[in-house]
């Protein structure tokens, strides 16, 4: 049987005031007969302990995880944020569920997250990723301007589409049909590409194909220093530019450093496992996205050449519709990201 309703304040400072003048507990009873005598008893009872006829919060059940309980669940997860919820619960002997864990975690503000994904880093690497940053902090936005980044990308078709937003609910989106297909597992279309740009000028997207006089036949240091001699003269301009490549095994090649040598280009120097410093990284994820936008329909074609010269054609006009303001912004965050590097001490940081 479920609780009776309460009594309304106006109505237990009515039944008190009677009682007051001389009214007995029957006599209340007889002008509100829907009320238990009981009820009225106790409601005169407790008045004292009442404020404007409001009653005292109910205490409830007893908390299963008392003060040091919770105290103990937070120290547990400042020395180690990585702990889990079936230790969390070991370290108050499992008085509580994990969804107990859970209430009491969001009444302090705090949830789980995925750990991001970052390129591994040892004191060595961040010792010199810390040393590149205080070369470079004193540079000024119009010295960054000056700087050409570059890097290579491969597009697969069906990787990077942005998941579309909808008010569908989750669990009603496959009645509904309002769901991203994916393709087809297995082999998909791809192309590696090439590309640089400054805050003022870009390369277009430049299609790498791997050397066949190679044992595998892939991208290596021949195709980057043919790709050099062929693009670079003319995208430096003769006094100031800089250029940027990260350190890959192609790009550290003898051959390719001696090109560079004699094309007279300077080159940045660059620290170990560090995209996180290259704006040119932003760039690929909104790439890809452009792509969907133009042809859609790439998601349905079949695997062959037909399909991987629509998406190697699509790819060049979206990083052609990239607009050259954001590419003046990303050359500008430059001053934000040696920072970023010198306050954590050359470890990891947002970018």
């Amino acid at each position: 049987m479920g609780r009776s309703k309460e009594l309304t304040p106006a109505l237990r400072e009515r039944i008190c005031e009677l009682h007051d003048i001389g009214w007995g507990y029957k006599r209340i009873h007889g002008r509100y007969p829907w009320i238990a005598l009981s009820t009225i008893a106790y409601t005169i009872k407790k008045e004292p302990q009442r404020k404007m006829g409001i009653s005292k919060p109910r205490s409830g059940r007893p908390k299963k995880l008392n003060d040091e309980d919770k105290a103990r669940i937070l120290e547990v997860i400042s020395e180690q944020p990585r702990v889990t919820y079936e230790d969390l619960l070991s370290e108050v002997s499992y008085k509580v569920k994990k969804d107990s864990i859970r209430r009491l975690l969001n009444a302090e503000n705090m949830r789980k997250w995925r750990c991001a994904w970052r390129p591994y880093l040892d004191e060595e690497r961040a010792a010199k990723r810390l040393q590149w940053a205080h070369r470079y902090r004193h540079f000024l936005p119009t010295d960054w301007a000056r700087v050409y980044w570059s890097d290579e990308c491969t597009v697969e078709r069906g990787i990077g589409i942005r998941r579309d937003w909808t008010f569908i609910r989750p669990r009603d989106q496959c009645k509904e049909r309002e769901v991203h297909g994916l393709p087809h597992r297995g082999f998909q279309v791809k192309q590696m590409f090439w590309a640089a740009f400054s805050a003022t000028r870009r390369t277009g997207l430049i299609p790498l194909f791997g050397d066949p006089e190679s044992e595998r036949g892939g991208i290596n240091r021949f195709v980057i220093e043919e790709l050099y001699r062929r693009v670079l003269p003319t995208l430096l301009p003769t006094e100031g530019g800089i250029f940027m490549h990260d350190n890959a095994p192609t790009h550290t090649a003898y051959i390719v450093r001696d090109a560079l040598e004699e094309l007279a280009i300077e080159v940045i120097v660059w620290p170990p496992h560090s995209p996180d410093l290259n704006p040119i990284e932003n760039l690929w994820a909104l790439l890809k996205a452009e792509i969907y936008k133009l042809r859609p329909d790439l998601m349905h074609m079949k695997n062959n050449n037909e399909t991987k010269r629509i998406l190697v054609e699509t790819a060049q006009i979206a990083w052609q519709n990239i607009d050259m303001k954001h590419l003046e912004h990303l050359s500008e965050t430059m001053p934000n990201r040696v920072q970023a590097i010198i306050d954590s001490e050359g470890w990891y940081t947002p970018y």
